[in-house]
């Protein structure tokens, strides 16, 4: 159940919509996390008469299949940092399923948000960033951790990764030119997943530029601008 409520004199609430509709619907699971239907309800005035529409659709065919519009994840005990919520989220939107025991490599990745959700999935990271990490993270044995400039470890690096991260604040177009010149060490099957800080003018000139710098080593699988980062565009990236 979706519910908008567009007039401020209403007695009721969105959950009360949900709720007595709820009743009406027969032979019909509840289920929030992975809904397969989603019946939306929007109540407001249309030339001063309250009017209620209602429509049924594929949760696949919505923005967001959750209530409220907006997946939004719990705070949950013994996170790292706020960024986790970013990288989960895509994750769950553009249905990636990571590699158990695979490595991958965490650019900038203090204080260690990222790297936590992925070591939570079995991967293997080398984290890169010249701050600290969370002590939680350094005395995890899945983790290793080089206190360097990414552009210090990329002049020994010999390793290559499945996946490589980047959640790095710095200019969208500057954050590609460095993910081109990571590339080699992206195992051709594996794939990258970057956020793109976007400034608050000239955005898709921004974003444009970015995209094309990309483009010289790898193809966009998806892009998405995210609930937990609205001010920045989520990539996933493949090798060409």
């Amino acid at each position: 159940m979706q519910t908008r409520l567009f007039a401020d004199d209403l007695p009721l609430k969105p959950f009360d919509v949900n709720c007595a509709l709820a009743e009406l619907v027969m032979d019909a699971p509840l289920a929030v996390r992975k809904p397969r239907q989603v019946i939306s309800v929007v109540i407001g005035r249309l030339d001063a008469t309250l009017s209620a529409w209602l429509g049924l659709s594929a949760a696949a065919d919505n923005l967001s299949d959750w209530a409220g519009g907006a997946r939004r994840f719990a705070r949950e005990q013994g996170r790292i940092s706020r960024s986790e919520f970013k990288l989960l989220e895509a994750l769950e939107v553009f249905g990636i399923a990571l590699p158990a025991r695979g490595y991958a490599l965490d650019l900038g990745a203090a204080p260690g948000g990222w790297t936590h959700v992925l070591r939570a999935r079995g991967m293997y990271v080398t984290a890169i960033d010249p701050a600290a990490l969370d002590s939680r993270l350094l005395s995890d044995s899945g983790v290793r951790y080089r206190r360097l400039t990414t552009e210090s470890y990329l002049r020994t690096a010999s390793d290559t990764f499945d996946l490589i991260v980047n959640d790095m604040r710095m200019d969208a177009r500057d954050s590609a030119r460095l993910m081109c010149a990571y590339a080699p060490l992206l195992r051709l099957e594996g794939m990258a997943i970057m956020t793109l800080k976007l400034p608050e003018v000239k955005r898709s000139v921004a974003l444009e530029s970015a995209l094309s710098i990309l483009a010289d080593s790898y193809q966009v699988v998806r892009a998405r601008q995210l609930f937990h980062n609205r001010s920045e565009i989520t990539l996933q990236l493949g090798r060409r």
